[in-house]
């Protein structure tokens, strides 16, 4: 990192870390920001999150379609990280829950980042945001991974080493950013709990305290791995606790994932110059096409859903595969013994009922599968990779 790119920076503040380098400390929150240019996008983001809440509450079901959405986040999200799995591994992962050592590295990673939002998410109905719903939500994304991938980086704890983001040969003296020493980590990180449930809200709109919220999170970048993941699961979290967003179904990742490099570039911006502006417009354009691409998805979930429902009933099918197709919207894998537990009917009833969406064109048997024999709803899988 160069510290004469940031020596001016009204942002913050660079302190000496190890190997003679300097780390840059964001100044708590709020910044002064100049809302002369923010006022369309910003319009443009609430009336956007408006629908989207509008269209969740037309929903029959909103389970249904929030898994496939949250399934879409954690694909997107891992792979801007360099994690990489399918969605049909994902889900074959996720009905093998117990089966822990079937299920590969990557896919595992992915899983947790789905068990980490489903936590945070509950936690956040019981207390505020804060440093220990961030710490857990961490820890359940670390959970279960191999050392090697990471959980040797101290889950659900902040760095006690020194991180620093890019450097060629994972050097940091090339590094592109340096993000606070872990001192200065822990009092940056109690400064921002302070600031996102402060009583006293003043003008700022709780969606451009989201920007500013994960701004300062990627730029303490607290823990040793991990960091974008959980900042990226707080959005719709921080969202949801300031009562703008009403269910789970907004994720930015997808609309990241083609704008990465300006997602990288803007925060940096905001450290070396004190371009909040330029931030907030993209962090608010972000939620705006999010919104409008989750509210298409959502649409064509509950279209498949109602095709598949009136192709099993127009087959004469029974009301159980009827609830069936709606547990495959949840859970696009299932097996035998698993279906005659949950419908509460013997194998061979259940084996019935298999073979009926198989010969819909519904599910098909996953080759790789045995013992037991798993199937799959490829429609809804493909929903959650985009297509």
């Amino acid at each position: 990192m160069n510290p004469q790119d940031f020596l001016d920076s009204p942002s913050g503040r660079l302190v000496p870390t190890i190997s003679s380098q300097m780390a840059f400390v964001p100044n708590p929150l709020p910044p002064e920001i100049d809302y002369s240019t923010l006022a369309l996008p910003l319009a443009e983001a609430m009336q956007a999150l408006g629908e989207l809440n509008g269209a969740g509450r037309g929903l029959a079901n909103p389970a249904l379609v929030i898994r496939p959405l949250q399934r879409k986040e954690a694909l997107l999200s891992s792979s801007m990280e360099g994690t990489y799995t399918t969605a049909n591994a994902l889900a074959i992962a996720e009905a093998s829950a117990d089966a822990e050592g079937s299920v590969d590295d990557s896919t595992m990673e992915v899983r947790n980042y789905l068990r980490a939002f489903e936590l945070a998410d509950r936690m956040r109905q019981e207390i505020p945001i804060s440093n220990r719903l961030i710490k857990q939500t961490h820890a359940m994304l670390s959970s279960g991974v191999r050392s090697e991938r990471g959980a040797h980086k101290r889950p659900g704890e902040y760095k006690d080493q020194q991180n620093f983001i890019g450097g060629r040969n994972r050097q940091i003296d090339n590094a592109r950013f340096v993000p606070p020493p872990p001192a200065e980590t822990e009092i940056a990180m109690a400064a921002l709990e302070r600031y996102i449930n402060r009583e006293e809200r003043g003008n700022t709109p709780a969606i451009v305290d989201a920007a500013l919220f994960h701004y300062q999170f990627e730029t303490i970048h607290p823990f040793a791995d991990g960091n974008g993941r959980v900042g990226r699961i707080l959005i719709p979290i921080y969202l949801m606790q300031e009562n703008i967003l009403e269910r789970p179904l907004l994720y930015l990742s997808p609309a990241v994932e083609g704008r990465k490099d300006d997602y990288v570039d803007l925060m940096l911006a905001v450290s070396r110059s004190g371009d909040w502006t330029s931030w907030i417009r993209f962090f608010l354009e972000m939620v705006t096409n999010s919104c409008r691409s989750a509210c298409r998805t959502l649409s064509d979930l509950e279209q498949l859903r109602q095709d598949m429902r009136n192709r099993v009933t127009g087959a004469g099918a029974t009301a159980r595969d009827v609830m069936t197709i709606d547990d495959l919207f949840v859970s696009p894998v299932i097996s035998i013994p698993r279906l005659a537990e949950k419908r509460g009917v013997t194998y061979p009833a259940a084996k019935a009922a298999v073979d009926r969406l198989i010969a819909l064109d519904i599910l098909a048997e996953v080759e790789s599968s045995s013992n037991p024999k798993l199937f799959i709803c490829w429609p809804v899988v493909h929903l959650s990779e985009g297509h």
